[in-house]
């Protein structure tokens, strides 16, 4: 499978996919980190869910699932391996065990979105934001993010202002340290 990918430094920001559209590459990060987004009416992104090292991003088409569930954009920059959709799907054809695998995957996504909706509607958002950092910790397998406030904002589709407050809180608890967009 690497010897058909090319490994890729993703830049964060980067937009790779849109929900609905045309699936055309799939990205295994190896330190960069992929947020899952969905649009919003006022035309913001929140976000649904993390991909790290141990996700994909475009698991799907090695089922021959080539559109989009949701989209994605570069949460943290890094590198991954990228390789084209039509050979991943070919892999799979050929690979029953990268099947299971994508299979496995799937699941603990979908379990992941699932556990993220009631956390999203029945936690403050000073537990939204531990989760957030923790499961950013475990994607990047570092305690040091590069994460700025805007930005957590943006993933927990909070104002900059609250997260500002549930960060401090958090500090203040001796949970995290954090000085401009450094958390630790």
């Amino acid at each position: 499978l690497l010897a058909q990918a090319e490994l890729v430094e993703l830049r964060p920001s980067t937009v790779l996919g849109d929900s609905g559209a045309p699936q055309t590459h799939a990205y295994f990060p190896t330190s960069c980190m992929i947020s899952l987004v969905a649009p919003t009416l006022d035309g913001k992104r929140l976000n649904l869910g993390l991909i790290g090292h141990e996700n994909v991003y475009g698991g799907a088409c090695a089922l021959g699932i080539f559109v989009s569930a949701c989209g994605a954009e570069v949460s943290a920059g890094g590198m991954a391996w990228k390789i084209e959709a039509t050979r991943l799907a070919r892999h799979g054809r050929d690979h029953p065990q990268l099947l299971r695998l994508v299979g496995h995957y799937l699941y603990v996504e979908l379990r992941q979105l699932a556990l993220q909706s009631v956390c999203s509607h029945y936690h403050a958002l000073p537990q939204r934001l531990a989760r957030c950092l923790l499961m950013s910790q475990d994607r990047l397998r570092s305690r040091d993010l590069w994460l700025t406030h805007e930005h957590l904002a943006h993933m927990l589709g909070a104002r900059r202002a609250g997260v500002t407050e549930a960060a401090g809180q958090l500090q203040a608890q001796g949970l995290i340290t954090y000085h401009r967009g450094h958390i630790y």
